[in-house]
């Protein structure tokens, strides 16, 4: 059994995401045998899921296409289907299992000179990287893509290069900050999801406590609009830390709350345990009781004891009836 895969089954079908995170190349013709009549359909299908933040049923139907690309020796289908693969385990923060079909996919592209695939491949790599906080190695990896001509490729790879400068706090987040939101701007069509994230990079340059309220608003409801679930959880994560440092402790709670319901949903266990770590300190600031309860789900998740990970949640949900 791969590792939390009992996790994810607990995962609900919401959102829809940016369409560029997964790749699917040219239609694969069907051959006659049955058994070998799916693999592009499965690919598809995984994307589709994949798009609806359905990260365990996007991996079953990756598995099931890689499988038969493996069957029929189809070296591209192959590939795809482990970047894939790779992307739906990042999302969950699997790191461990995602570095392991990014290496196969990278040993692919290499021996059977898939070119095609390179820039998607890079993109993916320097993901993991940041995942990784090996920062510079991501910084090499996205050196050829962020002159991409592919224009959704270059605005990923804006986006990681904006990461890398804000987590990283570097003099140059304003420099690159602008040319990703000057790159959205000129391709306003279909690509709200990185106008969200550009909103969330301004309000952490902003000082004025107003301007980082209103910036952060505005990113929630896109991402709202859109059922990005990833970026929901994150938005408001960043807020809640907002309100922690302005010891505005009631909202952080409920936007904590809020974001580790999703989190916990999508079976993240990093996220989680991060979210955890703000909630037991406004717990600790405001003498609620359940400051012990989230000392004791840290315990159990740094502990790597995920047998109860079903009863996480309840624990502190505050809606009745649940």
């Amino acid at each position: 059994m791969k590792p939390h895969s009992y996790i994810l089954k607990l995962v609900l079908l919401l959102a829809i995401t940016t369409l560029y995170a997964c790749t699917t190349g040219a239609p694969v013709e069907k051959t006659t045998a049955d058994s070998f009549a799916s693999p592009a359909d499965h690919l598809n299908k995984g994307i589709h899921q994949y798009n609806n933040n359905n990260y365990p049923a996007a991996i079953n139907h990756f598995e099931k296409a890689l499988l038969q690309y493996r069957s029929i020796d189809n070296q591209t289908g192959i590939t795809q289907s482990c970047m894939n693969l790779a992307k739906s385990y990042m999302a969950i923060n699997n790191n461990q299992t995602a570095a392991a079909y990014l290496a196969k996919a990278n040993q692919i592209v290499k021996q059977a000179s898939l070119d095609e695939l390179n820039e998607h491949l890079q993109l993916l790599n320097s993901s993991l990287a940041i995942k990784q906080a090996l920062y510079e190695q991501a910084l090499q990896e996205l050196q050829p893509v962020l002159s991409s001509s592919n224009t959704d490729i270059q605005l990923a790879a804006l986006k990681n290069r904006n990461v890398i400068a804000f987590n990283s706090n570097k003099k140059d987040k304003q420099q690159w900050l602008d040319k990703y939101k000057k790159l959205q701007q000129n391709n306003p069509l279909n690509t709200d999801s990185h106008l969200a994230r550009i909103l969330r990079f301004e309000s952490e340059l902003a000082t004025n406590g107003e301007t980082k309220t209103a910036l952060l608003t505005q990113a929630l409801t896109i991402s709202q609009n859109l059922a990005d679930r990833t970026a929901i959880a994150a938005t408001l994560t960043q807020w809640t830390q907002f309100d922690i440092d302005t010891q505005q402790y009631d909202k952080a709670e409920d936007k904590a709350l809020r974001a580790l319901f999703i989190r916990h949903q999508l079976g993240d266990v990093k996220n989680t345990l991060a979210i955890l770590q703000m909630l037991k300190e406004i717990y600790a600031l405001t003498n609620n009781s359940k400051h012990g309860q989230a000392i004791r789900w840290i315990d159990k998740i740094t502990s790597n004891d995920l047998a109860d990970w079903g009863l996480l949640f309840p624990d502190f949900d505050t809606y009745p009836g649940q």
